[in-house]
């Protein structure tokens, strides 16, 4: 048979060529892989376009010296050029240092060193090494723990670097170090070591602070009236900021200052979160005279509005008495309603829930970036001028719109909260800070317990967690341990659509578009053989 008599199965062929390519694209899209069906039909593809120029040669020549295939040429030289010169830009950026070439665009910039981080590495007083104990079977965690180690080195070089061991073929250094767990890395400064078994930019930051500080520093939880509770792993416990104080090298312990009249010599901080029921004046009279007796030694106190307590009307509370006689600390009755600046929950605005979107000048919440924190219901607090050298630093207010409400049963019932001639006007003060420079003592004062429980703490998107640690390092003066806490990736969740929005957008996107394109295509044709 001869190809003449083919000519006209040409544009049959050319379009079975065609359809071909495109199920062959289609499907290795699908499957992600150049199986037994994406090779058919590439094969069927190419063998019908060859079959096309085969059976027609001279529309071939006719197309190549067209003013279509004059532009086709110069879009093809095009997309190589631009395919050029992406090859050339990512090969001449692989060449550079990785200080210089990367920038973390992730949300919370969870792939770069926070500035903690940095300074924990640059603080260092000698030069840190870490050895890392893998086999050929956990080559994959290597590459993920060299990215970390990486980012460390750059920032400081000539106070950190690493190297990895294969404990399968040196044996004997990792019976050196006591290795018996694949992947386990050891931080070296001098003869202090700390193990990992797990490697992060937090962890290796945190093992760097306790190599920095290697004397362990005792902070003793008060218990016995309804405090939150660090080994508590619920909403309501402490056991994400205990984690965090863990992780900066503290010894958490409770204290039962109901069946002790005795502090431990080596309690650096007391913390009182959020008690049920008041103190005894005993207990207090305990706490005092050991803040008075002792140098460097702190005290956090946090305490709830009444109202979420079970505090008895008109029931006398020896702590308040003692901030208010001792530091010039004045915790109010009342609960601050802000209208402006609250949490937004499933619910709606809680008016209830104090959100601040800024912090007063200090060292703790001089690195907290503007990052907000919630209250969960608090109470303000005001201070007096009293003896001694004592110095108030307001940390988180309120503006002038909020209000400290202290008729409790009439802001339950209203819808519509407003402020009375005898409620606190703002701005309000929910946590300041006291420095007696005479007796060499500190303490931090909460307006609410809630911002520090796992509730709230666990929450990367605020700034609790933070406030609270650095709270306790600025009262024991660890102010170089300030903010080294994790930095967490956002958590996003897609929220699933009820199948009437699916349905509507799979009717638009589906139907009606491609729909509009063929009835405006139908328009212009018909418009244009009008004109003919």
């Amino acid at each position: 048979m001869q190809i003449s008599k083919l000519k006209p199965y040409a544009p049959w062929m050319m379009w079975l060529g065609l359809a071909a390519l495109v199920v062959a694209g289609v499907l290795a899209f699908i499957v992600r892989q150049f199986d037994t069906s994406v090779q058919v039909s590439l094969v069927v593809g190419l063998l019908g376009l060859a079959l096309a120029v085969l059976f027609d040669p001279g529309a071939l020549m006719r197309w190549a010296g067209g003013r279509q295939a004059k532009y086709g040429a110069n879009t093809a030289v095009m997309v190589l050029a631009l395919i050029g010169i992406v090859v050339l830009v990512n090969y001449l950026v692989q060449q550079l240092p990785a200080t210089a070439r990367f920038y973390d665009w992730s949300e919370g910039q969870i792939n770069t060193l926070s500035p903690e981080a940095v300074s924990a590495v640059q603080q260092l007083p000698q030069p840190v090494k870490a050895i890392g104990f893998y086999s050929s079977s956990a080559s994959f965690r290597l590459t993920n723990d060299k990215e970390v180690f990486d980012r460390f080195r750059d920032v400081a070089p000539d106070k950190f670097s690493y190297e990895f061991v294969d404990p399968f073929a040196d044996p004997v250094r990792a019976r050196a170090y006591d290795i018996n767990t694949d992947g386990t890395v050891i931080l070296e400064m001098g003869d202090q070591r700390q193990e990992l078994s797990f490697v992060s930019d937090t962890e290796v930051a945190s093992a760097l602070v306790r190599l920095s500080n290697p004397v362990s520093r005792a902070v003793y939880f008060v218990t016995g009236h309804g405090e939150a509770d660090v080994a508590d792993t619920s909403e309501a416990g402490l056991s994400h900021v205990a984690n965090l104080l863990e992780n900066q090298n503290y010894t958490l312990q409770p204290l039962n200052l109901e069946v002790t009249s005795t502090i431990p010599s080596d309690a650096r901080a007391i913390v009182i979160a959020g008690p049920q029921v008041p103190l005894t004046a005993q207990a207090v009279e305990t706490l005092k005279q050991y803040l008075a007796n002792h140098q460097d030694v702190a005290l956090i106190v946090m305490l709830d509005p009444l109202v979420q307590t079970e505090y008895e009307a008109g029931q006398a509370d020896p702590l308040t008495e003692y901030l208010a006689s001792d530091w010039g600390v004045v915790m109010r009755d009342d609960v601050i309603v802000d209208l402006y600046n609250s949490a937004l929950t499933a619910q709606g605005q809680n008016v209830l829930w104090p959100f601040n979107n800024g912090y007063e000048t200090s060292p703790i919440t001089a690195k907290l970036e503007d990052i907000g924190s919630v209250f969960l219901l608090a109470r303000s607090i005001s201070t007096t001028v009293g003896a001694g050298a004592i110095t108030h630093t307001p940390l988180i207010k309120t503006d002038d719109r909020a209000w400290g409400e202290t008729n409790l049963e009439e802001l339950s019932a209203a819808a519509s909260p407003a402020a009375g001639a005898e409620d606190t006007a703002g701005p309000l003060t929910m946590a300041l800070s006291a420095e007696d420079t005479g007796r060499q003592t500190r303490l931090v004062v909460f307006g609410d317990s809630d911002f520090a429980r796992n509730q709230v703490a666990n929450n990367a998107s605020t700034a609790n967690a933070a406030l609270f640690v650095s709270s306790l390092n600025w009262a024991l003066k660890d102010e170089t341990l300030i903010n080294l806490t994790p930095r967490t990736p956002t958590q996003r969740t897609l929220q699933p659509i009820d199948a009437l929005t699916g349905n509507g957008i799979l009717f638009v996107t589906v139907i009606l578009m491609p729909a509009l394109v063929l009835v405006l295509g139908g328009v212009v044709w018909f418009l244009r053989r009008r004109h003919v």
